[in-house]
């Protein structure tokens, strides 16, 4: 339970919102609603760039969503506001300490935003600007098939599975649900309930009665057809399976 409550503050607050909205989980035809992957650039800075993700709704020419921030002084979500006109596109974002103010444009597809930022510190850090960039990340949604590479076993496991990605309901993330398969380990199947930000994925594997097995944090590709990253298996103990009596872990690949 420990491993699992740490992993999942390598995404702070992504489970703490739940409003309403009926916003596909992808983008719409002419619009920027969807899953958004953003990077801010600091003036003359040779440090890598802050890292934004989140989900942005836009309603005629109004904007809203969120963003969580994980690279500034005071992480944490923020709550969006703006407008788009033509390709011209402006927005408001307020996490706590800071108000961050980006002013770009839309590329033709609207799969990709960039422009100038001004960060100005309420409390935190400092006063900045520089450059901003963002790309559209595509629904996590499908069959899939890849290998968990366990590290006590020594040897990628078969996996497959199904996967959906929730609604966009203008926070800073939406959920994944489905069911995943694999071949000749301590669990043979298992129920999926996790959450997506950006490129950012955190799936919990459950048993049918809602219990932990596993959790995985990964990266998924733009396109959304594949995840990598690590999982770690709970201790099963004395009753449990090998080698995940004591717990287990390893690499994971997914493509869907």
């Amino acid at each position: 339970m420990r491993r699992r409550i740490a992993l999942l503050l390598a995404l702070p607050l992504l489970m703490t919102a739940c409003g309403g909205g009926s916003s596909g989980a992808g983008s719409s035809p002419g619009s920027i609603s969807g899953n958004w992957q953003m990077s801010l650039q600091k003036n003359q800075s040779k440090l890598k760039p802050k890292t934004q993700s989140g989900f942005l709704v836009q309603n005629s020419d109004a904007v809203t969503g969120g963003l969580l921030f994980t690279s500034i002084p005071c992480s944490g979500v923020g709550s969006v506001t703006g407008s788009v006109t033509g390709a011209s596109i402006s927005l408001v974002v307020d996490p706590v300490g800071i108000t961050l103010n980006l002013i770009g444009t839309v590329s033709s597809d609207q799969t990709s935003m960039s422009g100038n930022y001004t960060l100005l510190s309420s409390g935190c850090g400092s006063t900045e600007s520089g450059a901003w960039k963002a790309e559209l990340v595509k629904p996590l949604s499908g069959t899939f098939q890849g290998t968990f590479t366990s590290t006590r076993l020594g040897t990628a496991l078969p996996v497959t599975g199904q996967i959906s990605q929730g609604q966009n309901i203008g926070i800073s993330n939406t959920t994944l649900s489905g069911n995943l398969n694999i071949t000749g380990y301590c669990f043979a199947s298992a129920n999926i309930s996790g959450v997506v930000s950006g490129t950012a994925v955190v799936i919990n594997l459950v048993n049918p009665s809602g219990a932990e097995i596993a959790q995985v944090t990964g990266t998924s590709t733009l396109d959304g057809t594949s995840v990598t990253g690590t999982y770690h298996v709970i201790p099963q103990g004395p009753g449990g399976t090998p080698p995940c009596v004591d717990g287990d872990g390893g690499k994971v690949s997914l493509t869907l």
